[in-house]
């Protein structure tokens, strides 16, 4: 009568794997992927000792190993198939604002355009009285000073167009202006406004500077503005970061953006 072999051992079933896969194609030493699980769990099955077979809940376990090894690969690869996807979509959102004026966090300074606007930023803590807006040039030359008056707690936004403040979108009547040039047609003739009144002419494009002060709890005390820049291009690093070039020489990142404004 012949006789079953019961001489094989997971370590010759190991041995034989091993033998194989020196020779297979390029899986590292250290690293067991998903068919090779399978191979090696197969070969261990054809080769158990039929007399005394594996344990069903060491073999449930082993299932349940290589659901976990296969599981992991595929959330491996979503992960980067969804992180390729984000920076892509954050490549293409930030190529949107080239062009744009935005307020960055910490900007303390801002290039106004030839017939556009210069804007500033903050939150109020708390509510506060006696406010006023002081403009300075690159120099750090005081050019005007505007009288905000009291606000609420909370945002407040301001827009200048080289002489005309908006604070809140509402534009602040101001006359006490240290401007004293006038707008002249080509006969040198001063232009009137509506109300008949001579038209000054706007501070000239360049970098200003705005410093808010009020009171504030019965304290006088500067208020930090942020202040609006231009995006002027944006570079993708291959680690998928993304840099917004800014006016001036200034970097930022999209997280340093509170707002995009309106052209």
């Amino acid at each position: 009568m012949s006789t079953i072999d019961t001489t094989t051992t997971s370590s010759s079933v190991l041995d034989q794997y091993k033998a194989s896969t020196d020779s297979g194609t390029g899986t590292s030493d250290n690293e067991l992927g998903q068919d090779a699980f399978l191979e090696l769990m197969v070969a261990q099955l054809n080769n158990q000792n039929p007399l005394d077979p594996m344990d069903n809940q060491a073999f449930v376990a082993q299932l349940a190993q290589f659901s976990t090894v296969e599981g992991i690969d595929n959330l491996n690869t979503t992960v980067e198939t969804i992180s390729s996807e984000f920076s892509s979509f954050s490549a293409l959102q930030a190529s949107s604002m080239v062009g744009q004026s935005v307020i960055v966090d910490g900007n303390t300074s801002g290039v106004l355009r030839d017939g556009g606007t210069l804007s500033g930023y903050t939150e109020l803590e708390e509510s506060a009285t006696d406010l006023s807006l002081a403009v300075y040039d690159s120099s750090g030359q005081l050019l005007e000073q505007y009288d905000i008056g009291t606000h609420a707690s909370g945002a407040l936004s301001v827009e200048w167009d080289g002489l005309n403040l908006s604070v809140d979108g509402d534009e602040l009547n101001s006359s006490a202006l240290n401007r004293d040039e006038y707008l002249t047609d080509d006969n040198g003739e001063l232009i009137l406004d509506d109300d008949g009144n001579p038209q000054l002419v706007p501070y000239e494009a360049g970098e200003y500077q705005f410093v808010l002060t009020g009171t504030i709890d019965g304290t006088t005390e500067q208020v930090d503005m942020n202040m609006s820049t231009r995006v002027e291009s944006v570079t993708l690093a291959s680690s998928g970061t993304v840099t917004l070039n800014l006016t001036g020489g200034q970097t930022a990142s999209m997280s340093d953006i509170s707002q995009v404004l309106e052209d």
